[in-house]
């Protein structure tokens, strides 16, 4: 049975505030008004941008009468760094890198982990995730995550935008990643990744879960008639969808009144027949299709 998220002091409600696309001084006032709202799972990524914006909403958490073991910061590393002057893709964790030769996985994981540290105003993470499967690096990645978990630096360790053959290789290190963040959508199910990671006690998270209904993707009659129903809107219904299934969608916004909608889905609940209808949408869509950069996402 999958063992429920845990800030250092609480449980976490099972959804969370994506930050990509902010930065500065509004990722700080979007994070903290999060906080107020009842927000705890804040996930980023370190070439995101916004890590520092978030480390300015941790450092006023009392004045809010929040502490940090109150909230869970998530971040994940990556093949590139807003830290840098020149920041590349694929420069970090490439096999053909002039860099990766003159550095090793470990020490360069450790590095990361530590400006992410700094940068989000914290002596620990509560999940790191390896953003994408760096196939070549992948068990080196994973084994200096384990390391980094093992001194205490972080709590839950993690993955995200891996599927089922990926994650079989981390098994060979003993130690299964406790999250996997996805992108999945009511015309995206992606059944397989959601049935392999409850076989294996992963937590299931949902990044950009209101893509297809911003995007005019999605078939909604049926949504807008479940919406009616419970007087909530479909973005409402889609994340309790997602919370229904077992999953922490993870959407964001950079307005403070879909901040507080967002949240606004732990007073009404989803018939069992109405997830399976939201589910029956499902046309395997890919965003991004499989290729030999990409897993498919």
């Amino acid at each position: 049975m999958k063992e429920l998220l845990t800030a250092s002091g609480c449980v976490v409600k099972p959804i969370g505030l994506g930050t990509f696309s902010l930065e500065g001084h509004a990722m700080e006032e979007m994070v903290l008004k999060a906080f107020q709202i009842g927000y705890c799972l804040i996930d980023t990524a370190d070439d995101y941008r916004g890590e520092t914006g978030i480390g300015l909403a941790v450092s006023r958490l009392e004045e809010i009468g929040l502490n940090r073991e109150d909230v869970f910061l998530q971040t994940k590393i990556s093949d590139n760094a807003a830290h840098d002057d020149e920041p590349l893709q694929g420069v970090y964790f490439n096999r053909y890198s002039d860099f990766m030769r003159r550095h090793s996985v470990e020490d360069l994981v450790r590095e990361k982990v530590n400006i992410s540290l700094r940068e989000l105003n914290t002596d620990y993470l509560d999940s790191l995730l390896m953003h994408w499967p760096y196939e070549y690096y992948l068990l080196d990645i994973w084994e200096a995550m384990i390391k980094l978990q093992e001194e205490g630096k972080i709590r839950y360790i993690g993955v995200s935008n891996f599927h089922e053959r990926h994650i079989e290789e981390l098994r060979k290190t003993g130690v299964m990643p406790a999250i996997n963040e996805i992108y999945i959508s009511p015309i995206g199910t992606k059944q397989s990744d959601f049935d392999f990671s409850n076989a294996n006690d992963i937590i299931l998270m949902t990044y950009s879960p209101l893509m297809d209904l911003v995007c005019h993707r999605l078939p909604l009659n049926e949504i807008n008639q479940i919406a009616a129903k419970y007087h909530k809107s479909a973005a409402q219904v889609i994340l309790r969808w997602n919370i229904e299934r077992g999953c922490y969608p993870l959407p964001r916004t950079k307005k403070i009144k879909r901040l507080q909608e967002n949240f606004e889905v732990f007073d009404f609940q989803l018939a069992p027949e109405e997830v399976a209808v939201i589910s029956s949408l499902n046309r395997d869509y890919q965003f991004l299709p499989e290729s030999k950069i990409c897993p498919g996402i």
